[in-house]
């Protein structure tokens, strides 16, 4: 069997996906901080049995606009999300990444350290279940 593509095109793709740099580095975390609010969303919806359109509706907006978000097709705005808030109760919590780093004078945690998919190895077996 053939492919269009050699061995260092296949390794050049899943390096730019797994280390994504510039504009795609900014939509990364963009679509992460927006995942950890809509699940947060989803969870309060579901103990409330509430629908998007539900949402929509106490929002004042349409239930396609909501579903933008949860499609991840379009990034939720800070006034979407206060609306959000005072709609279904809540207060949105974010959660920080564990890492062994120590916070700095402004309480940020440095970045210390870059995960490349060239130095990780990855078992070969379905016997048993890993965990990335």
């Amino acid at each position: 069997m053939t492919t269009k593509y050699t061995n260092q095109e296949a390794i050049d793709f899943f390096h730019d996906i797994f280390n994504p740099t510039g504009d795609a580095l900014i939509d990364t975390k963009a679509y992460d901080l927006m995942g950890q609010y809509l699940t947060q969303i989803e969870q309060v919806l579901d103990q409330q049995s509430m629908t998007q359109k539900d949402l929509a509706n106490k929002i004042g907006t349409s239930a396609s606009y909501i579903s933008q978000f949860f499609n991840f097709n379009k990034l939720i705005n800070f006034k979407t999300l206060a609306k959000i808030e005072l709609a279904l109760d809540i207060n949105f919590e974010l959660k920080q990444p564990i890492t062994d780093s120590v916070r700095n004078e402004n309480n940020i945690i440095p970045v210390t350290e870059k995960i490349s998919i060239s130095n990780e190895e990855f078992p070969v077996s379905n016997d048993e279940l890993y965990a990335a």
